[in-house]
């Protein structure tokens, strides 16, 4: 097929059910036919062009778009899961790349720290659109042929499928759980996590159930993998993890967060509870900037941060007065019971909706939890909370810098009282006491949506997502 060609809409049957599209070259003002195959599976353009004088030629896959004559379009629907194919997630990008057909090689994503908001993804796409609170999406106005790219993204989440368009002027569906993150860099692109293993908690579950494969899961730097796992207190990991910070003895060693140099090859750091503040593993005394400094560098360097319980000290005890004054931090035990989400805010009333979708609530709203801590009771500005009890605050975020204006914020923190599975986990050797991929309680789903939020681009919590263009 030659680029920049369109087709004519005058359709003539010829004999035997085959239909005749004439088009005429406006290229080359030669005369261009081509038949489609009277048959409700196929529906595929094989080389046809339209051309409507006066109008500006169409390019590759805009070729191969039909009108519809005002009715319904061409159109794909269809569902995004997770990793495991269990959950469909929410504001996923779901769009067919630009280019002459398509076809051309998406641009690779660089790994590690990036400044990356929302408004600097640039991919260019020939359609997009967001998936809802059930994880479905619709694209419009689709061109019809065999193998059409269809790209799914959340941050540097990406895998390109290919779907056949065969039926015109009405919906295309995509097969249920066909279209899923990638669970392996065999599949598709994503991010470079560091997580540390601690003694009541392993965020590194969470990460499986989701549904990424073991062999992503690598001890401390380097490997092929893209989960780099390092020892907190208390913690294992994989055999081989080293330690995420020093000790006693060695206040300012470590291998991940007593330094940015060594952090900023990570796109997220996951930070498993401890069971104590465990400052001496943190650059030393508090009032010692070390690991705190490098911790707060992180994040305005667009860094993303997950800290579970105990690891509000990088907060509390941080050498900025920003992170110090994020929150009221009282301490205090935990315990389960009926939470509140907060919806005041786009994405928080999203995930509200989405926690009945999947079957982690059944009131809009509340969600009943059974491991949670109670370490702070409000936040201040710019915190946004997520999920309360009565007035206190179990899971809040903020985005990073926080004197920046919301358009240059390009990192974000969360913190949470949630735990992914306490103690039961924390200390042991991974997989050891881990969910099988897809197997999530209806907190660690909670976990889930927190976390894919916090994977994707930086936004302003008062605003509402919207599609790429």
């Amino acid at each position: 097929m030659r680029h920049g060609l369109t087709y004519v809409a005058p359709l003539v049957l010829a004999a035997g059910g085959v239909a005749l599209l004439m088009g005429a070259c406006s290229s080359s003002n030669t005369r261009n036919t081509f038949e489609i195959e009277n048959k409700e599976d196929a529906g595929a353009f094989e080389g046809g062009t339209q051309f409507t004088p006066g109008a500006t030629p169409c390019a590759g896959l805009e070729c191969k778009r039909v009108d519809c004559k005002g009715g319904p379009t061409t159109s794909i629907t269809g569902k995004v899961y997770d990793p495991a194919g269990a959950n469909p997630l929410y504001n996923v990008m779901v769009y067919i790349p630009g280019g002459p057909n398509g076809e051309a090689e998406l641009p690779p994503i660089p790994e590690g720290v990036q400044c990356e908001t929302c408004a600097s993804v640039a991919i260019d796409p020939f359609i997009s659109t967001l998936t809802n609170t059930k994880g479905e999406f619709t694209l419009e106005n689709v061109p019809v042929d065999k193998d059409i790219p269809i790209v799914i993204q959340v941050g540097k989440w990406r895998r390109k499928l290919k779907f056949s368009v065969t039926k015109q002027c009405e919906e295309n569906k995509v097969p249920d759980r066909e279209f899923r993150l990638p669970k392996n860099g065999t599949e598709g692109d994503m991010p470079q996590i560091a997580v540390t293993a601690g003694g009541y908690d392993a965020l590194e579950c969470l990460l499986r159930g989701i549904g990424i494969d073991d062999s992503e899961f690598v001890p401390g730097h380097g490997g092929t993998g893209h989960v780099h796992v390092f020892k907190g207190e208390g913690g294992e990991g994989v055999p081989g993890s080293p330690p995420a910070g020093g000790d006693a003895a060695n206040p300012f060693g470590g291998e991940l967060w007593n330094d940015v140099e060594k952090m900023k090859p990570y796109d997220m750091v996951l930070l498993s509870c401890e069971g104590t503040e465990a400052n001496e593993n943190k650059g030393g005394a508090v009032g010692r900037p070390g690991a705190r400094q490098a911790m707060w560098d992180y994040a305005n360097l667009g860094g993303r941060i997950f800290a579970t319980h105990y690891h509000y000290t990088w907060f509390k005890n941080s050498p900025q007065g920003d992170w110090q004054q994020i929150a009221n931090w009282t301490g205090g035990s935990g315990s389960g019971g009926l939470h509140d989400v907060d919806t005041s805010f786009p994405k928080g009333d999203a995930l509200a909706d989405w926690l009945v979708t999947v079957n982690a609530s059944t009131t809009k709203g509340k969600i009943q939890l059974t491991d949670v801590t109670y370490s702070l009771s409000t936040i201040r500005d710019p915190a946004q909370s997520w999920i309360k009890s009565s007035s206190q605050v179990r899971y809040f975020s903020f985005n990073a810098p926080t004197a920046a204006p919301a358009e240059q914020q390009c990192g974000r923190a969360v913190y949470s009282d949630l735990h992914v599975s306490g103690a039961s986990a924390g200390g042991n050797t991974f997989p050891d006491g881990c969910p099988a991929p897809g197997g999530l309680s209806a907190q660690q789903k909670a976990l889930e949506f927190m976390f894919f939020d916090l994977s994707g681009c930086v936004q302003a919590d008062d605003t509402p997502p919207q599609p790429p263009k």
